[in-house]
């Protein structure tokens, strides 16, 4: 996509891209709480079966020539050493909680996943076909804008998995309720991110950037206003707009710039290391899960969670903040301005 396009549509086609990816994230909830009400948990699994389908009906009629290096290889070793040593650092984080660290099950998996992952990359770096490419990180916007998605995601995947669980088992809500509660976060991503996107084109997007994650954490600390006698709409609505605004703020810019900050010929690695980060950023705060909730999802538990994800936020928002170079102006000819980044 971004090797087709040109601003100012391509920061708007970003916009929409994440305003669906995201957005779909966060209904999920919603779904699947109407499958386990109505249907049954396994039919979870089946869910992606047409969507794919159709997604490669409509990839066969894309006219554009990909260009591939003929002597490409995939590093299928440095894939299973990432897969098994993010295996076994996820094994012992969800089960040290019962177990302990001291137990041999789990600090040998943690150590070995630990040592499979520093290998990893060390392979990466000498390997003639790395999978992940460690020279993208030498720009300053792709390391600073992969940290701060890192955060961002880490948060959202932490606030909509103890959000989606605490409804039901601590506020008695059923599945379908507790997923309709991340609702508006989703309507105002789908009504905000393409506008947001067009704009941090036009504007540069390290402001986008650092704002966006700071208004996610007030709407995470809204949470702390859950109580023992609960009230979506006073307790969990208003925290759920806050989130939702700050996250279409957030995301597309975010995106483009992390893109932008390689070229056309790379926009794809660039996009799929993105992509792995922010899966990554998911799958750990989930993994620790018990030592962020003190190892109980009650309501103490559930505003542990929160403050964790505020955080989360504030962290990716300073990060923004520090490491984000605006890219210079163009003036009218279209080259560059005299200002450097700033």
């Amino acid at each position: 996509m971004t090797s087709t396009m040109v601003e100012p549509l391509r920061s708007r086609a970003i916009g929409i891209w994440t305003a669906a990816t995201t957005g779909a994230m966060i209904i999920g909830p919603l779904v699947g709480g109407l499958i386990v009400d109505h249907l049954s948990w396994r039919w979870a699994f089946s869910l992606n079966v047409l969507p794919i389908a159709a997604s490669l009906r409509l990839l066969t009629r894309v006219d554009h020539r990909e260009e591939r290096q003929t002597d490409a290889r995939v590093d299928i070793v440095g894939a299973l050493m990432c897969t098994f040593g993010l295996g076994g650092a996820v094994f012992a984080l969800i089960e040290q909680p019962t177990s302990g660290w001291s137990a041999p099950w789990i600090w040998a998996p943690g150590l070995g996943g630990i040592a499979l992952l520093i290998a990893f990359f060390w392979r990466q770096r000498h390997v003639a076909d790395p999978i992940l490419p460690l020279d993208l990180f030498r720009s300053r916007n792709f390391s600073a804008g992969s940290l701060s998605t890192f955060f961002v995601y880490a948060a959202l995947a932490l606030n909509g998995f103890v959000l989606g669980v605490y409804l039901q088992q601590g506020a008695g809500l059923s599945a379908t309720l507790a997923g309709l509660a991340s609702l508006p976060t989703t309507i105002i991503m789908i009504l905000l991110s393409p506008s947001a996107g067009a704009l941090a084109g036009r504007w540069r997007p390290r402001l986008f950037m650092t704002a966006g994650p700071l208004i996610m954490a007030v709407g995470a600390g809204m949470l702390l206003l859950v109580g023992t006698d609960f009230d979506y709409w006073w307790q969990v609505f208003p925290a759920m707009m806050v989130f939702g605004f700050g996250l279409a703020l957030t995301v597309s810019p975010l995106t483009a710039a992390i893109l932008g900050a390689a070229d056309s010929a790379r926009a794809g690695i660039a996009s799929a290391v993105n992509n792995a980060v922010a899966r990554v950023a998911g799958l750990l705060p989930i993994a620790a899960l018990g030592a962020i909730t003190g190892g109980a999802l009650d309501l103490t538990g559930f505003h542990r969670a929160a403050i964790a994800t505020a955080v989360l936020l504030v962290v990716g928002g300073v990060v923004s903040l520090l490491g984000i170079r605006n890219p210079a102006p163009r003036d009218a000819g279209g080259g560059r301005g005299a200002g450097a980044p700033v």
